[in-house]
Formats: C-alpha cells, structure tokens, sequence
C-alpha cells in the first residue's frame, strides 16, 4: 500500500511540473548545426538540392576550426611563437581559408562535374560525410614552411575542397584532371579505410604477398606496382582504374612501360591475373555499392 502511495505522488509531482508554465524556458544559446542555404546565390538553391537528394551540407560558410578539429589532434598550421623552444618555423597541418562567394558556384559546379556526377544518389546518400567544405585555400604546410596545394583533404566528418577563389577560372585541363583523380581517391579510399566499403575476399585469392614485388616480377603475379603489400592492394587498383581511360588499360604497351598503360594486355598481363582482380574489383563495387570505377577513369580532359 505505500508502495502504491509513492508512485501516486510521483505521478501527481509530473503532471505538476509538466503543468507549470514557468518550468520550461528556451535556451538563449543557438544550437549547434548546419542549414542551407547560406546565402542568396544563384548556386545556393544546387546546394539546397544536394543536400535534400543526399543529405550532405555543402558549405561555403563555416568556421575554420570545422577544419582543423580532429579527434585526436588540432591539424592547423601555425608560426611558432618567439619564446618557444620549438626548432623549427612552422608547425606541420593545414593552412585553409573559406571560399570566395564570387567563385563559388564555379568551385561547385568543379566538384558536381567531377566528382558528385558520377555517383547515384542512393550511394551519395549513404556514403557521403555530412560536411563538404567550401575553401578558398587548401594547403598543407611543413614546419619549414614548404606549402603543398592539396585539391581536397579528407577530415572526420567531411571532404574540403579547394578552388573557391579567382585561380579556379584559369584552371587548365591537366589541373582538373588532378582534381578528378585525387578527389575521387580521397573519397573512395575514405570509404575503404572507414569499413563503409568492404573488399571481396577473392580479390587476395592466389596472390603471394610474402615475396617482394619488383618491376621484374610483379605483373606476371597480378600486382601493378613495385613493393605492393596485402593492405594497399585495392587501393592502387582503384587508383589506376578511376585515372586511366579503359581503352589505355587495354592497349598494347611499349617495352619497359611501368605506367597503367595496358596492365590488361597479355603482353603485361602474362598470366591474366591483373583482369582477374580488375574484374572481381570493378563487378563488385558496381554491384554492391553503385560505384562504376571505370566510368570515372573513362572521363579525361583534354
């Protein structure tokens, strides 16, 4: 019976509370989160449709710390202060800088053409991260103060891309080509790594991964570079195959080529090893996650 007794006057102490107007008050801090559109730009409303067709959020506006934060690490560059007894000048990380809204919609349209595109919807829906981030610049810088422009960066929770500024108007062919290769990579290879994307066991079938891979030897045992381990295998197949047009894999090489020219003629591909795992490879990314390698190897400016 005050067993009874208790749970009533708990009850009847929630339906009190829940009852006073005075009990619950709005936080005066905004939320922490994202929304587009961010602006009023002709390209905000792609943006708005990208995010409602894969939900991704496509951000030209963001604070740079969404850059530089990591789980284990704060990855930006900085000068090394005075007093410290650092030897060097630099700090090693990245240097960014949020997109130019002139440029954006030319930077948008570089990475729809050459990376969105060429993926369906239901993959991008699934695989993308929840941030891409517009920059306007994107390097990384050593700690003597070598700059290196990186195309894109892969970061826990997004892709950065650069180009959102005056220079992404004079881009060359050969410069986006390298945009295309390397951020496809950066996003696939971003997948692989998170367990998002799973190889097929039968692509290590047959290979032998405790001998060393030469130049010498190592077409005639299904690799296409020297010094391949078990663990980066697939991804310099995947990165061969989203770089190179189908026609050149396939076309007769000349002697001493160490390129990705004809890794699927016999005359590399002695033993047929290399289409073996190209075609385990392609079938089952195309198959299983809606991604058709080749396609984007097929696509080269020029």
């Amino acid at each position: 019976m005050k067993l009874h007794l208790i749970y009533i006057f708990i009850l009847a102490a929630s339906l009190v509370a829940c009852n006073d107007d005075n009990s619950l008050t709005p936080t005066e801090t905004p939320e922490f989160g994202y929304s587009v559109p961010q602006g009023n730009h002709d390209y905000d409303d792609r943006i708005v449709d990208w995010n409602k067709r894969c939900n991704t959020f496509i951000l030209y506006k963001f604070d740079l710390k969404e850059l530089y934060w990591d789980v284990n690490r704060w990855y930006e560059s900085t000068p090394t202060p005075e007093d410290s007894s650092y030897p060097y000048p630099y700090s090693n990380g990245l240097l960014g800088a949020i997109a130019d809204e002139a440029y954006v919609g030319e930077q948008l349209g570089l990475v729809e053409t050459l990376f969105l595109d060429f993926y369906p919807d239901s993959t991008l829906y699934r695989l993308l991260p929840l941030k891409l981030l517009l920059c306007g610049e994107l390097n990384l810088r050593t700690e003597n103060g070598k700059l290196t422009l990186y195309n894109v960066y892969s970061g826990y929770d997004y892709l950065a891309f650069n180009w959102g500024n005056e220079d992404v108007l004079a881009l060359t062919n050969t410069q986006k080509n390298t945009f295309k290769n390397e951020v496809n990579y950066a996003f696939l290879t971003r997948l692989l790594n998170s367990g998002r994307i799973v190889e097929d066991a039968s692509f290590y079938e047959g290979m032998n991964y405790e001998d060393k891979v030469t130049q010498a030897n190592m077409y005639e045992r299904g690799f296409i570079k020297a010094g391949t381990k078990q663990e980066n295998d697939v991804e310099i197949y995947i990165q061969a195959i989203i770089q190179t047009p189908y026609e050149d894999l396939v076309a007769e090489p000349a002697d001493k080529d160490y390129t990705n020219k004809g890794i699927l003629h016999a005359k590399k591909d002695v033993n047929g090893y290399i289409r073996k795992k190209y075609d385990i490879l392609v079938n089952k990314f195309k198959e299983n996650y809606g991604i058709d390698l080749q396609s984007i190897g097929n696509v080269v400016l020029k």
